[in-house]
C-alpha cells in the first residue's frame, strides 16, 4: 500500500533531509544513523509517518529504524481483536521498510480489558501477542532473536554498530487474578527478568571486538521507568552496561516481594566489551535527554496526532508527527538527533556526546 506525503510537508522534510546528509559527510563513511519512531497510538494517528520515514531513510541510506512500541491506541476497554487489526493496519502504512523495522513492545500494546469500567486489566497471552507483533519481523533473516523473540539485535557491520531491542515489560506468565485480571499487567510492568538479563549481557553484549558500538532501545529507559510502582532489574542492566562500555566486571542481585522478579549477574568484559552510545525509548511522550551514572538515555516524543486532534490549527501541519534520526560520529565520540516533526513546540535538533575508555 503506497502511501503519499501531503505537500504540507515537503519543505520540512528536505530541509531535514538535507540536515542528515550534511551530519553524515561531516561525520565520515564510518558514520551510522538510525531512526526512531514511537508511541504511535495507532488510531490517534495521521497516518503520514510511514511514508516520511520512508522518504527520509531512502534519500540518507539509513538501514534500520527503532518503532519503541505503544503502537496500539491505548483504548482502555476493547476486545483483544481491536489491538490486533491496528498492528495489521500499522504493518500495511509501514509495508515498504518493515524489513528495517527493529520494534519493541510497549506497556499497552499487549493490554486490553472486556471488563466494563476496568480499563487495561487484561493481557494477550504471550503466544497471541508472539503472532500478530513479533512473528513478521522474524522473517528476516539480519537479526538474532531470543527464545521467544520479545528481543534481539541487528548488525550495521560495515559500520561496526549494534542495535538491540530490550523488552522492557518482561513478565513471568500470563497468569490471572480471582477476577480475571492479569497478574503481571504489561500494562504496569517495567524491568527484566533472569532470561533476558543473561542474554543481554552475555549474549547481545558479546561483541566482534572492542571498536564495535552499541545503542540499546526499549519503549521505557531507565529514567521513565523509575517512576513506575513496578519497576524491577533496570539498576542490573545499568551496571552490565557500564561494565561493557569501560571494559570491566560487574557483579549484582536483586530481591523482590515476588520471588519470580529476581535477578543476579556477574560479567567480566575485561579486555572485551565495546563503546556504548545511548539507551534509546519513547513512553513519556517527550523529547528528553539524560545522563544518569555515565549512560546517556534519549526519549522521543509521540508520533501520535494529540495536538492536531485535540487542539485548534494543529491538524495538516508538522504538528501531526514526530520522529528522530540519530547520526553517530565514531570519531568524535557524537550523535546527531535531528527532529522531524514537532511535538509541544519542540521540533529542535539536538546533540550529545558518549564517552570511549
Amino acid at each position: 500500500m503506497k502511501q503519499t506525503i501531503p505537500s504540507y510537508w515537503e519543505k520540512h522534510l528536505q530541509k531535514k533531509i538535507q540536515t542528515i546528509h550534511d551530519h553524515q559527510i561531516a561525520s565520515g563513511n564510518k558514520s551510522a544513523s538510525v531512526a526512531l519512531i514511537t508511541d504511535m497510538h495507532w488510531n490517534q494517528n495521521e497516518y503520514h509517518s510511514g511514508a516520511m520515514l520512508e522518504k527520509v531513510m531512502f534519500e540518507c541510506g539509513i538501514p534500520y529504524f527503532f518503532n519503541a512500541g505503544d503502537l496500539v491506541s491505548g483504548q482502555g476497554v476493547c476486545p483483544p481483536e481491536m489491538l490486533f487489526d491496528e498492528m495489521l493496519d500499522y504493518r500495511y502504512h509501514f509495508a515498504s521498510i518493515e524489513h528495517k523495522c527493529l520494534i519493541a513492545q510497549g506497556n499497552h500494546d499487549a493490554a486490553y480489558s472486556t471488563f466494563e469500567g476496568h480499563g487495561y486489566v487484561e493481557n494477550v497471552s504471550k503466544e497471541l501477542f508472539h503472532e500478530y507483533y513479533f512473528r513478521p519481523y522474524t522473517q528476516y533473516k539480519d537479526r538474532v532473536f531470543s527464545e521467544d523473540a520479545s528481543y534481539y539485535y541487528a548488525d550495521d557491520a560495515v559500520r561496526k554498530i549494534r542495535y538491540i531491542v530490550l523488552n522492557s515489560h518482561d513478565t513471568p506468565g500470563d497468569e490471572k487474578t480471582e477476577e480475571g485480571f492479569a497478574k503481571y499487567n504489561t500494562m504496569l510492568y517495567f524491568g527484566f527478568l533472569q532470561k533476558q538479563i543473561d542474554w543481554f549481557a552475555n549474549v547481545a553484549l558479546n561483541v566482534p571486538d572492542k571498536t564495535w558500538s552499541v545503542v540499546v532501545c526499549s519503549h521505557a529507559t531507565y529514567v521513565s521507568a523509575q517512576n513506575e510502582a513496578h519497576e524491577f532489574n533496570y539498576a542490573l542492566m545499568a551496571g552490565v552496561i557500564n561494565a561493557f562500555k569501560k571494559h570491566t566486571r560487574f557483579s549484582g542481585k536483586t530481591e523482590y516481594d515476588d520471588p519470580l522478579l529476581n535477578a543476579e549477574i556477574s560479567v567480566d568484559f575485561t579486555n572485551k566489551g565495546g563503546n556504548f552510545v545511548a539507551w534509546l525509548g519513547g513512553h513519556v511522550h517527550i523529547n528528553r535527554i539524560t545522563v544518569c551514572d555515565g549512560i546517556t538515555y534519549v526519549e522521543t516524543a509521540t508520533d501520535a496526532s494529540y495536538e492536531a486532534y485535540f487542539q485548534t490549527g494543529k491538524r495538516g501541519k508538522i504538528q501531526e508527527h514526530c520522529f528522530s534520526v540519530f547520526t553517530i560520529d565514531p570519531v568524535k565520540h557524537k550523535v546527531y538527533v535531528t527532529r522531524i516533526g514537532e511535538s509541544d513546540g519542540d521540533s529542535e535538533d539536538k546533540e550529545f556526546e558518549y564517552e570511549v575508555f
